[in-house]
């Protein structure tokens, strides 16, 4: 709770593939969303006002050969641009959604899926089918409201009939004072209504997606049958394993992809197991 980008990492002690790709690519995106803005405020500061803004951004334009004339005629264009990161946010979380549920399907359940219901969002549809696994993450209440929230914001935004009510009523449905409690950093700071959007909502968003992460992973904590993964995991199909493949080293980065540490029972009884699967294989 001492940055914008808390990272709640008590309980997390699984490490995930999804969750590991999902932490790289934001902090990639949310470099690159404050180099634009700190890149914006450094153009807005060297105008030094004796001519008019429209002619300065002009000027600049032609320095730098960007086919830009004139100021912004987008109304609120600083809202609108951080609009525009949280809408690369939410992608990034629905590529969380689909990798999570490779994760899922390699490690518990292969014929997991999300649920099917047009209606429901991603997150909803994960969940649901979570539930039937009996995989219950604990979120604090602001969670879900939040992301959904940021979702339809996102959705009016990148598509501009979509109903801005939907955003107010969502907006109502956060419990800001268990939220403020809970993260007390963004008190007064954010979640903002839909026309008031400022930097701080776009922090608040690359939080809450991986708070979600973090949830979704201390959900499966005893929930891995670590003796069985060689029964569902992709990497010890037979048809996947190249000729010659030192079977022990195969064992232990596949484990270790996950921080499991196996024993050496078994170690050896996955072994034998694969040794047996190729041997019934080639008759």
């Amino acid at each position: 709770m001492r940055t914008f980008f808390y990272d709640f990492k008590a309980g997390v002690d699984l490490e995930l593939p999804s969750r590991k790709r999902l932490f790289k690519k934001m902090g990639e995106y949310d470099t690159l969303a404050e180099y634009t803005i700190c890149a914006l405020r450094d153009f807005e500061k060297r105008w030094d006002g004796k001519e008019p803004f429209e002619n300065y951004v002009t000027q600049k334009a032609i320095e730098h050969k960007v086919n830009l004339r004139g100021g912004v005629t987008l109304p609120n264009h600083e809202p609108a641009l951080y609009k525009s990161f949280i809408i690369n946010s939410h992608a990034l979380l629905g590529d969380f959604i689909q990798s999570y549920k490779l994760d899922i399907k390699s490690l518990i359940e292969p014929n997991f899926k999300l649920h099917e219901d047009d209606r429901l969002s991603n997150v909803e549809k994960l969940l649901k089918s979570l539930k039937t696994k009996d995989i219950i993450p604990n979120f604090p209440k602001w969670l879900l409201p939040l992301l959904d929230y940021y979702r339809l914001l996102r959705n009016s935004t990148a598509h501009v009939e979509e109903d801005k009510n939907k955003c107010i009523k969502a907006y109502l449905k956060i419990p800001l004072e268990e939220f403020e409690n809970d993260y007390p950093i963004f008190k007064g700071k954010a979640p903002n209504k839909p026309d008031d959007i400022t930097m701080n909502d776009f922090y608040l968003y690359s939080a809450s997606i991986k708070h979600f992460a973090n949830f979704l992973t201390m959900a499966l904590k005893g929930k891995v049958k670590w003796t069985d993964l060689v029964l569902i995991h992709p990497n010890f199909d037979i048809n996947n394993i190249p000729k010659g493949t030192n079977i022990i080293s195969l064992i232990n980065s596949v484990y270790n992809k996950y921080h499991y540490c196996p024993t050496r029972e078994e170690v050896e009884q996955i072994r034998l197991y694969i040794k047996n699967q190729k041997l019934l294989h080639t008759r």
